[in-house]
């Protein structure tokens, strides 16, 4: 008896992840967890019918302890950032499939459709439950990453009934596609369609932005967030137009709004951080980057940024951890092995930065920066041969803009060829 009582409770256990897989689209939870079921169903058929062995229970136990684990790594994958209350809600209202970073919007709770669609009285019941099932459809076919049904299914829908979520939703597709004039117009449809219809005025904004009118787009992200100033990727969006207008304080103080309504953004604390950087407040910066890394700590510039700001506050063993961490995650840095040579270099370390250095030039051999920096280690331990032939190379590849470095390196190329009695082309010829 208690063996079928404990074989129900794993069942239900299964279930309940099985819901929770689809409520929140984790959809690899559903296949383990219908193993489990699966598992557990043979193993309560067979005990109702006095055929458990106890090699069967032994295989039954294992089974259940692999899919335990199994579900034990999704879960600290899935919710290793706690899952609010807010993207909770998010994810139920909107589509998010393959534009989970992105803030244009489309509707998918089918109450919601269902609500704005009965507003239509006096449109046949026939034509609104097509407009209905379209739309949903659409959904669907969003979800299956097939834009172009999706859009035709979408316009069906508003041939049916004109809701404002049938043209939003068509905004966010062609948004998807890149066909950003078309999804500004139908954006300015479901406005129309739909009063106090934010969403849509999200979309215009985004369709704006991506025509490069950030003016226009701020004037609708503001007008949006009038209506719903509780929507925390709204204040965002404000922030990041004010980010590439190069309005760094001001972008500081709604980043700051954004992440009170919601913190666990990373882009927000991110581009928060660079403009802190930018406005000088080095340290508030590494605060704001080290927030980023706490809720995505596989993201390589957010290493260098920390590393450049601790080398500069002389926090230079932190320095090269945060650079030696950038490059772990992605060894084609050129910056990043430049400057960790520089913090190396800094203290004392010189061969070590001469191998950063080295390891730059190969992945950028133009990277006159690069040929710099070796040159002045090189030089630094004596090396006065192979520090004139990096000098040589910096002069010939640094844009000509770089008077006052170039002039210190020529002097400095005429000072070690003087010392070792090198020969130039030109000497080489008048000896002849």
């Amino acid at each position: 008896m208690y063996f079928i009582i404990l074989n129900i409770l794993i069942l239900a256990f299964f279930l309940f992840l099985i819901v929770v897989g689809i409520i929140l689209r984790y959809w690899s939870y559903i296949p383990v967890n219908a193993v489990g079921i699966l598992v557990v169903g043979i193993t309560l058929y067979l005990e109702t019918f006095k055929h458990l062995s106890p090699g069967n229970i032994i295989l039954f136990v294992l089974t259940l302890i692999v899919i335990f684990f199994i579900n034990m790594v999704f879960v600290f994958r899935d919710f290793k950032e706690e899952i609010s209350k807010t993207e909770v809600q998010k994810r139920r209202k909107y589509l998010m499939e393959g534009i989970e970073r992105e803030h244009f919007k489309l509707i998918k709770d089918e109450q919601l459709i269902k609500n704005e669609i009965e507003k239509f009285k006096k449109i046949p019941v026939q034509d609104r439950t097509q407009a209905f099932e379209m739309l949903r459809q659409g959904n669907d076919a969003f979800i299956q990453h097939n834009y172009e049904q999706a859009l035709e299914k979408y316009d069906l829908s508003t041939n049916w009934v004109e809701t404002g979520i049938g043209f939003l939703n068509q905004s966010g597709v062609l948004l998807k596609l890149g066909k950003f004039d078309n999804a500004l117009i139908l954006a300015e449809k479901a406005s129309k369609a739909s009063y106090n219809f934010y969403e849509a005025l999200l979309n215009q904004g985004v369709a704006l932005e991506k025509l490069k009118q950030v003016e226009k787009a701020l004037q609708k992200y503001r007008a949006a967030a009038k209506i719903c100033p509780i929507e925390y990727e709204i204040w965002y969006c404000i922030a990041n137009v004010l980010f590439k207008t190069k309005k760094y304080r001001e972008a500081i103080s709604l980043y700051d709004k954004s992440l009170n309504l919601y913190a666990k953004q990373f882009d927000a604390w991110y581009y928060k951080g660079i403009s802190l950087e930018k406005t000088g407040k080095d340290v508030e910066a590494l605060r704001s980057f080290e927030q980023a890394i706490r809720l995505k700590s596989n993201h390589s510039k957010v290493y260098y940024l920390s590393g450049n700001i601790l080398s500069r506050l002389n926090r230079d063993t932190e320095a090269i951890a945060a650079y030696e961490k950038a490059i772990k995650i992605n060894a084609e840095s050129v910056a990043t092995w430049n400057n960790l040579g520089i913090t190396l270099n800094k203290l004392g370390r010189n061969k070590d930065a001469i191998k950063c250095f080295d390891r730059a030039i190969r992945l950028k051999p133009e990277f006159h920066e690069a040929w710099l920096n070796k040159g002045l280690a090189l030089d630094t331990i004596g090396k006065y041969k192979k520090a004139y032939l990096s000098y040589k190379k910096f002069i010939e590849l640094a844009p000509k803009g770089m008077k006052k470095r170039l002039s210190i390196t020529q002097k400095r190329v005429v000072e070690i060829r003087n010392k070792l009695k090198i020969k130039t082309k030109k000497n080489k010829k008048s000896t002849r």
